[in-house]
Order: structure tokens, then C-alpha cells, then sequence
């Protein structure tokens, strides 16, 4: 179960090799929210399919594991993943999510629901894709830009929280989140979120993109780094990219597998 959750963990992160660095340095400009928001939207990614190759490094209280990993996506429809020789398979619809392993034997079918169970946080298809592409996971709004705390950082920094009525359905307490905007391209620099725990403790997710490539006149990360709690961490180099390309999404659970089940109480 533990490769399972760490496996889904990963499902939130994922992009391209670097072609040309776009972090140049350039002068902080000072805009208003409206400009911002504008900005953002205007930045998201426009593409059919998408298909990359990564590297993936995982450190669980010291102890370190490498994986590689491929990425396929249909906009909006299906987020497709296979390590190595297709071992561990993940398929991600609208409503659903398929998951097999061929080492452990054994598969899962569920819909998002479940999944908190598993990583302690709900989450939709949308969430997901949008983390992919490093882009917000829900609409920012101008009341949510942080003027005083961007000026201080000089950076675009946005507050987002289940206060707004968008995000209750996540059905998560004290929670609590930052969006750092990149000032070169407005994607994200870092999705940061801390989540309540049963034991009234709670669990802080840093979700950083290091590195930005433009491929087809857009911007895409190539480099991520997750920390949870500042103890397990996930590193993601990417080393190519391939969009509106032709592909299939093979998965079929294979026989005799035993099915994971999850307690949804």
C-alpha cells in the first residue's frame, strides 16, 4: 500500500525535458489583480495530447528509490501512466481511476472519493491535470491575490482556502493554501497546502516547478520538487515532450490480480 500511495502522490506532478531555459531574470513588475488573473488564465496550456518521459526519485525518511515513468494525457479526458516495462499501470479518467501492479498482483478501480483515503487528500481529475501542467487547481479570483505579501517577496502571490464555498466539496478542515505565480510566464512557481489530519495534527504538501521550457509557443515545467511534511520528498526530472501527437492508452487489468480495497468509512 505504501508504493500505492506514493504512486498517486506522483500522479500530481509530471512534463518535459529542457530545451531553453526561460527563467531568465527580469525586473519585478508591480500589476494589479485583474492583470494578473488575465495573465494567468492567458497562460494555461492549449493542446490535444501529451506525451513525456520522466525520471522520478522518491525519499521516504532517507530511504531512496528511482523510478522512470511515462506520461501521456488527453486534454480533459484521460491522464495515462506506466512505469518501466508497464510493471505499475495508471489510468485517470473523468470519474474514475485504474491502477494495477504486476509485482504485488493485485489492482485497484475507484472513484476520486476513495483516493483520500489513501493520501489524505480528495481530488478530482481537473486537480490533477492542471497540477500536471503546473496551473492552479481552481479558479483564482482578484480578492485572492496577497498585494502586501507579493510586494515583500516580490513575487505574485495568491491565498486560496475552503472559505469559498468552490472548495468545500474537498470536505477538508483548516485548509490552507498559497499559489507563488512565476513572473516570466504565470505559470505556478509553487502550490503549497496544509491538511488537517484525524489526530488534529495536519500535513504540508510543497509542490515547486524549478525550471520552465517553451515547446510550441508555451511554457511547461521541467523540473519539480514535492516535499510533504519536510520529510518525504519527490523529485521529477522530465526529459521529453511530444505534443498533439497520435497514441493509445493500453490498460487492461491482467487476470487473477487481487483487488485493493479501500475502506471509505
Amino acid at each position: 500500500m505504501n508504493f500505492l500511495k506514493y504512486f498517486f502522490l506522483i500522479l500530481i506532478v509530471a512534463s518535459c525535458k529542457p530545451l531553453q531555459n526561460t527563467n531568465s531574470v527580469v525586473e519585478f513588475e508591480k500589476l494589479n489583480s485583474k492583470q494578473l488573473v488575465r495573465k494567468v488564465i492567458r497562460a494555461k496550456s492549449n493542446f490535444k495530447t501529451y506525451q513525456a518521459k520522466a525520471k522520478l526519485r522518491l525519499n521516504n525518511n532517507g530511504k531512496n528509490k528511482s523510478y522512470g515513468l511515462n506520461v501521456r494525457i488527453q486534454k480533459n479526458e484521460a491522464i495515462w501512466l506506466s512505469s518501466t516495462a508497464g510493471i505499475v499501470r495508471a489510468l485517470l479518467t473523468k470519474d474514475s481511476i485504474y491502477y494495477y501492479n504486476k509485482l504485488e498482483k493485485n489492482y485497484l478501480v475507484s472513484d476520486y472519493e476513495n483516493i483520500e483515503n489513501i493520501i489524505g487528500l480528495s481530488l478530482t481529475y481537473n486537480m490533477l491535470q492542471n497540477l500536471l501542467l503546473s496551473e492552479p487547481i481552481t479558479d483564482i479570483k482578484n480578492s485572492s491575490f496577497n498585494d502586501k505579501m507579493s510586494a515583500q517577496s516580490l513575487s505574485y502571490i495568491f491565498n486560496w482556502s475552503l472559505t469559498n464555498d468552490e472548495y468545500k466539496k474537498l470536505n477538508i478542515e483548516n485548509f490552507e493554501g498559497i499559489y507563488k505565480v512565476n513572473i516570466n510566464n504565470f505559470k505556478l512557481d509553487l502550490c503549497s497546502f496544509k491538511v488537517s489530519e484525524n489526530d488534529n495534527s495536519f500535513s504540508l504538501y510543497e509542490i515547486r516547478y524549478l525550471d520552465f521550457i517553451k515547446l510550441k509557443n508555451q511554457n511547461f515545467t521541467s523540473k519539480i520538487k514535492i516535499d510533504i511534511n519536510a520529510i518525504n520528498q519527490i523529485n521529477i526530472e522530465l526529459k521529453s515532450i511530444n505534443l498533439n501527437k497520435k497514441f493509445k492508452l493500453p490498460f487492461k487489468i491482467p487476470k487473477n490480480y487481487k483487488k485493493i480495497l479501500i475502506d471509505a468509512k
